[in-house]
Order: structure tokens, then sequence, then C-alpha cells
């Protein structure tokens, strides 16, 4: 009995040790090993798990909630518009109350959490970029979400994205985590989300599609890869860039044009950039 529960504690040990090296492999794949206390001071979750397990990024949700609410908003007071006044229409408080909990997981809901604020001021901003900026905020926060951006961004516009293609990249990153089940539930869900934001199209057979994103889109994944520690022209090279189909080139051009609608303040001489972001400072204190 005592071998047995040996090894059973050393694998469970070894388990473990698969589990968070294959999460440390997809952060440093996507360049997020650095300045990792920055980044969960913004409101980044490193953590394992997420709310894919069971929704998608809940964009209809989102949006309508904070349509629903004033921008001064506590999180007492988004809780009260769903499960109390029930603004988003779920047929039972259990619903109600679970969804609550979903868009807490995926967009903190709290003016104390950096991301979150800088999310709803870039809402009221422009509501056009909803999808992406919903996408980019998720993407923070679910690392469910994040483990499958190999099965989108390796894909080529125009080739199919199928549901093996999302399991394959959640069990190259948790190879030992979860059921076959539940691997192709999240799997639905992050293809879901990754229509919702534009990346896909297709209502059963995905295809890959190029998002088009606007200046004020774009000023958010710049201010994500500076608190990322990213400065220059590094930021138009970072995975926010990348998660709106931007190349370098293609990233300065937007800059510029959000530049020119004082979203941000980029300056070149010569091979060298300086970007700041004094609008959304407030957001940015301490970071």
């Amino acid at each position: 009995m005592a071998h047995v529960a040996v090894n059973a504690i050393v694998g469970e040990n070894l388990l473990v040790e698969r589990r968070v090296t294959s999460l440390s492999t997809l952060l440093q794949d996507l360049g997020l090993t650095e300045n990792q206390s920055r980044l969960e001071a913004l409101g980044f979750k490193l953590s394992e798990g997420g709310a894919h397990i069971s929704r998608t990024i809940m964009l209809k949700e989102i949006s309508r909630l904070l349509a629903s609410t004033g921008a001064a908003a506590r999180i007492e007071d988004y809780s009260r518009a769903v499960i109390n006044d029930n603004v988003l229409g779920k047929a039972t408080e259990t619903t109600r109350q679970k969804t609550f909990r979903h868009l807490r997981e995926l967009y903190a809901l709290s003016p104390g959490v950096p991301i979150f604020s800088l999310y709803r001021e870039l809402m009221r901003t422009d509501p056009q970029s909803g999808s992406l900026f919903s996408l980019l905020t998720a993407w923070t926060r679910d690392s469910l979400l994040r483990a499958t951006t190999p099965a989108v961004l390796n894909a080529t516009v125009g080739d199919r994205v199928t549901g093996d293609d999302f399991q394959q990249a959640l069990t190259k990153t948790y190879p030992h985590q979860y059921s076959a089940k539940n691997i192709g539930k999240i799997a639905r869900n992050a293809a879901s989300s990754w229509t919702q934001s534009g990346h896909l199209t297709g209502r059963t057979k995905k295809t890959r599609s190029r998002v088009q994103p606007r200046p004020a889109a774009a000023t958010f994944a710049l201010i994500l890869g500076y608190v990322t520690g990213l400065a220059g022209e590094q930021l138009f090279s970072s995975i926010w860039c990348r998660l709106l189909d931007l190349n370098p080139t293609e990233a300065r051009s937007v800059a510029e044009q959000a530049h020119r609608q004082e979203l941000l303040t980029l300056r070149a001489l010569g091979p060298v950039v300086e970007i700041t972001f004094l609008r959304f400072q407030r957001f940015l204190k301490g970071l």
C-alpha cells in the first residue's frame, strides 16, 4: 500500500511539473515571461484555467452590460445589474449568477483593475472596435483562450481552422489536465470567441479571416505591449499587434493614424521611435 501511495504522489508531482512547464513554454512563446508583476498589476491572469471551460468572450453580454451602467459603476453595480435587474435577460437567477461570475473572470468588472477601466474607456471612445477590445481583454485574463492562439495566428487567411486545430493547441499546453470531453468543449467555446472577434468566419466550418483594426484597437495593443515592457519599434512586433493581424509596418501605419486622432503620441527621429499614452496615463499609474 505504501509503495502505491508513493508512486501516486510521484506521478502527481510529475503531472504538476509537466503542466507548469507547458504553461511556461506558452507564455515564453508569446513573449510574456518578462515583467509578470506589471502584467498582473494591470489585471493580467497568468494562472491556469479560465471562463472558456464553459463560456466564450460573451461579446453581446459585456456590450449590453456596459451600455446599461454608468462609467463610474463599481463591481456591486454590475452585480446588481446582472443578477437583480436582469439587464442581460437571463431566464433564472442561477444563470444570472453564473453569467456575472464568468463576465467578472473575463473582464474583472472593477474600476480597481486598470485593464477594465482602460477597456471601458476605449469602448466608450470607439464602440465599433468593441469586438477587438473584448478579445484583447479576455485574452489577457483567460489562459485557456490564450492557449488556442496558435490555431488562429498560424493559419493563413482563407484556411479552414478546425476543432482539431484548437484541441491540438490546448493539448500541447495542457497535456494531462483536461479530459477529452472538456478539451472539446473549450475548443468549441474558443472557436466561437475568435469568430466573435472577427478572426474566423462561418457557423460550423470556420475559415481564417483577417481583422481590420481601427486606430483605437491598435492603441490598446500598443498600451498592452508597453506594460509588457516593450518600447519604440519593439511595440509594433508584439503579440498584441499580432493578435490584431498587424505586421510591424502595418502596426506603425495604424499607430500614426492613432497619433493624428490624439489617441497616443508618436515621435520618430530616424530609426528612433517614441510612443507615449498621455490620454490614458491615469489608467497606467504605477505601471
